[in-house]
């Protein structure tokens, strides 16, 4: 976790914006923080890019100037001041791909408009379908992917006279966790995302952990193909969060001076957007789910059962292991298997060339291994849900887990005049980060965060 008690803070969601500028397909580069009106930047454990905007008040008409025509690019550096660490900024470069709101302001002389911006690695994936064979492990074929369509400097620096792009930083970082299986296949024209998508929902992982929910997704510090289980894991056995949140009343003084380590610390809005629903859970294959097999070739069907409510202490979860772990159900609740039934061809054999010579790690084999699992794994994302809005800081991304306490609502004792000091024991505890909304302008860093629990401490 980033020192927020450094000298160089001095207010919670502080900001440094280091570098902004937008570079024209002319070559022009104009810096703009003085046009600057709010940059938003989002990211997601569901979306494969960033994207985000950035709201612009404009006296030069630099969309004639430049002229802004959709091919620019935008560099953006910012960091939480006493943030000095690698990876504790948001540095990248990113692609312009629409221009809208132009609106005429100010006695017709200065104009407002959003530039939309979105990673690099997304034009790329758009003109490159891939018509190949690949065969490997799940994870190095993944990496292979990447590396080989998807690649490039995550940072575009100015050469000295500013003329022109060069690529003086290191190359975009790409976690993999590692996998267990090996497949073979034959891409038909699937984008380099598409491709390591589909990897994804085939992955199996290591012994250390059993669940089935690999993900592909980009953070403001790198790109991650790794299971959720993964990630409760190792945040489980490292004791690593991001911090300790609390809602409560903020802009308090102790000592006649600012708390700021507490403020940094403090939601000042908190919402549950979902919480547990029974009629969901029983319905859409949660708790438990069946998995028809189709062999064409052989004209045979194999029905697979999947009980999550028996599997559940074999895995970790947002608050643990799964020995520890409340679940949001009742283990001896009512559940049919009927009640979710989906439908997979399998092809046994292959790549088959003669009786001993095959694949033997055929996926479509392993689907009834990989399926139901999957299915309520990430269906357990979905149980309970807030969105809270917190000072910014710029070591935060998607994929790491925080603490959040609760607030315990309910008559406070006359002493109780400064913050909640009951909390909600059930919805207190970690919670997983699924998305990130930093909103920027030249004064404040303010972020909306999204966080999910699948599972109870208390």
């Amino acid at each position: 976790m980033a020192d927020t008690k450094k000298p160089g803070l001095q207010k919670a969601g502080s900001v440094d914006i280091v570098d902004l500028k937008i570079i024209g397909s002319t070559g022009k580069v104009i810096d703009l923080k003085d046009f600057l009106v709010e940059l938003n930047v989002y990211e997601d454990i569901f979306s494969n890019t960033l994207y985000g905007d950035i709201v612009l008040s404009d006296s030069r008409n630099l969309i004639d100037f430049l002229p802004i025509i959709g091919e620019e690019y935008i560099t953006v550096h910012f960091r939480t001041p006493s943030f000095e660490k690698r990876g504790d900024f948001i540095k990248k470069t990113f692609r312009v791909y629409r221009l809208s709101n132009r609106t005429i302001v100010r006695d017709n002389n200065t104009q407002l408009f959003t530039l939309h911006f979105a990673s690099m690695e997304l034009f790329f994936d758009m003109v490159l379908p891939v018509y190949k064979s690949f065969e490997g492990n799940v994870s190095e074929v993944a990496l292979d992917v990447f590396n080989t369509y998807l690649k490039t400097p995550r940072n575009f620096d100015l050469s000295a006279d500013e003329k022109k792009l060069e690529t003086k930083t290191a190359e975009t970082s790409f976690y993999v966790a590692e996998t267990d299986n090996n497949i073979k296949f034959v891409s038909p024209g699937w984008t380099p995302l598409k491709i390591i998508n589909w990897l994804a929902s085939k992955a199996m992982p290591k012994e250390d952990t059993k669940a089935k929910d690999y993900l592909f997704f980009e953070t403001t510090k790198s790109f991650y193909f790794i299971s959720l289980e993964k990630i409760f894991k190792n945040s489980h056995d490292s004791k690593n969060i991001v911090d300790v949140y609390t809602y409560a009343a903020s802009n308090l003084k102790e000592d006649k001076s600012p708390n700021i380590r507490r403020e940094m610390a403090l939601a000042n809005s908190v919402e549950m957007v979902e919480s547990n629903d029974y009629i969901k859970n029983y319905t859409n294959g949660y708790l438990i789910n069946r998995l028809i097999t189709l062999d064409v070739f052989n004209k045979k069907y194999e029905l697979i059962d999947y009980d999550y409510t028996e599997d559940y202490k074999n895995n970790y979860h947002t608050s643990g292991e799964g020995k520890d772990a409340i679940p949001l159900f009742n283990l001896d609740g009512l559940k049919s298997p009927g009640s979710s039934v989906s439908f997979y061809p399998v092809n046994p054999r292959l790549f088959q060339n003669s009786t001993t010579d095959y694949f033997k790690d055929n996926i479509s084999e392993k689907m009834k291994d990989i399926y139901g699992n999957r299915k309520s794994s990430l269906l357990g994302m979905t149980n309970v849900k807030l969105n809270v809005t917190v000072p910014g800081r710029t070591d935060i991304e998607v994929g790491r887990m925080l603490y959040f306490k609760f607030p315990g609502l309910g008559p406070k004792s006359p002493q109780d005049q400064t913050e909640t000091t009951g909390f909600d024991k059930a919805y207190s505890g970690k919670y997983l980060i699924t998305a990130v909304h930093h909103r920027v302008t030249s004064q404040e860093h303010v972020i909306m965060m999204e966080i999910v629990k699948d599972s109870l401490k208390d």
